[in-house]
């Protein structure tokens, strides 16, 4: 019969490793939805400024769109106005880096926690063969 401290560990182990490929996925996600809007970007009559950075929700009202700027850490496309202002495109949904972020703390957590309960078993198993 399997030891309850192996279960643990091989659970939060589990978990860690779920929790990494979840977080991998959402990040290709985003950077898959921001490659395709900045491939769009200057390709063919009406495509500069971006599309997503004109029509975006969060556009001051009446200032012109100047620029984008693309970032991978994390994933989203900032729009800048003539008069300096930035704001989000909308191209990455507001959910997904939140969402990331979660994930991210999660792998770090479930993999510290398996860390610490090895550290335990193995101190456990060395107490042991000393007796």
């Amino acid at each position: 019969m399997a030891e309850q401290g192996n279960d643990e560990s091989t659970f939060l182990r589990g978990m860690a490793i779920f929790a990494a490929a979840v977080t991998v996925v959402l990040y290709l996600f985003g950077l898959m939805l921001v490659g395709f809007a900045v491939s769009e970007v200057g390709s063919g009559a009406d495509s500069t400024p971006m599309h997503q950075c004109r029509y975006a929700l969060d556009r001051p009202g009446s200032a012109a769109v100047d620029a984008h700027e693309v970032q991978y850490m994390p994933p989203r496309v900032l729009c800048r106005t003539t008069d300096g202002r930035e704001f989000t495109s909308g191209v990455v949904p507001s959910w997904l880096n939140p969402t990331l972020a979660v994930t991210f703390a999660a792998t770090v957590a479930f993999s510290a926690a398996a860390f610490v309960q090895a550290d335990r078993r193995a101190a456990a198993r060395q107490a042991a063969s000393r007796s």
